[in-house]
């Protein structure tokens, strides 16, 4: 009698267990995706951080960011930050209006840099994918 209850305390436990192993593992693996999500939110950020400053110091002629300089310079944040899209660019002066102009030294330039973020848990997946933007600004020089 004793014998047989043992087995089926062990059986109980081995459920729980399973319950329990299944609740940590969604709960952690939630966690990793929120960080890896806050991770490419501080990569668009930076992204968008750099182009504006090489956009502000090498802004080109003709189209903003036209530039070589700005040009490398997105392509290298493109190869730091997943799905980067092609960042917009604005001009505008100290008091907030646009410029419909070419920019001059001492206009400010804008740039909002996009990326998507996919989570890997299918309970955040069910969300959809997130569009992360950010956006930096730079005085022209």
């Amino acid at each position: 009698m004793r014998r047989a209850q043992r087995r089926d305390q062990r059986g109980q436990a081995l459920i729980e267990f399973a319950f329990a192993i299944t609740v940590f593992t969604m709960g952690f693996i939630g966690l990793l995706d929120i960080a890896q999500g806050v991770f490419v939110f501080n990569g668009v950020s930076q992204a968008a951080r750099e182009i504006a400053r090489e956009t502000s110091v090498h802004p080109g002629t003709g189209a903003l960011g036209a530039s070589a300089q700005s040009v490398a310079m997105v392509n290298t944040q493109r190869a730091l930050v997943p799905r980067l899209t092609t960042p917009t660019y604005e001009c505008f002066d100290i008091a907030g209006t646009a410029q419909t102009d070419e920019c001059q030294a001492g206009d400010w330039v804008r740039v909002t840099a996009t990326t998507v973020f996919q989570p890997a848990l299918p309970v955040l997946a069910m969300l959809g994918p997130f569009n992360l933007s950010s956006s930096s600004s730079a005085e022209i020089q």
